[in-house]
């Protein structure tokens, strides 16, 4: 009794999709995590806001907290804080874009100690990633404003 092995096209694609399988599973569980080793250090975090209301930006102080208000995120304690004209921008008289002061509104720039973990474009603070350009709703002590992160450096 001579029995063949019989091999066909749909044999190969059930073989393959089973490798394709297991593959990813060991990849998922065993490979290498974006940031699964990687040890919290403390960076330095710059949020610039253009245009505060003067009355906010006069009470921010180092050691206040700063936290991101959508996310719920702890961005450590403010180090430095630079207040000054507000950056508001419009158009002059001829059409050309124009960096000007706004009466009662200041800038602020407030840098931040943060204990956050590294990824290839910035930092990852409780689960979440920032990175330079990202827009920022800041509870900065008893302050709410709207900025963005302006440098990230480690400390």
């Amino acid at each position: 009794m001579d029995k063949k092995i019989k091999f066909n096209i749909i044999d190969a694609i059930i073989l393959l999709v089973i490798l394709a399988v297991v593959a990813f599973v060991g990849i998922k569980f065993f490979g290498k995590s974006d940031n699964a080793a990687a040890e919290p250090k403390t960076y330095s975090v710059s949020f610039y806001c253009e245009e505060v209301p003067a009355f906010a930006a006069d009470i921010v102080k180092v050691g206040d907290s700063v936290e991101d208000e959508t996310k719920k995120v702890l961005l450590g304690t403010i180090t430095a804080v630079e207040v000054g004209d507000a950056a508001v921008y419009s158009a002059d008289a001829e059409g050309k874009i124009v960096k000007s002061a706004k009466e009662g509104y200041k800038s602020v720039l407030i840098t931040s100690s943060v204990e956050a973990t590294e990824f290839e474009h910035g930092i990852i603070a409780d689960s979440i990633k920032y990175a330079v350009g990202h827009s920022v709703t800041l509870y900065a002590g008893n302050a709410k404003m709207v900025g963005k992160v302006s440098e990230i450096k480690l400390k």
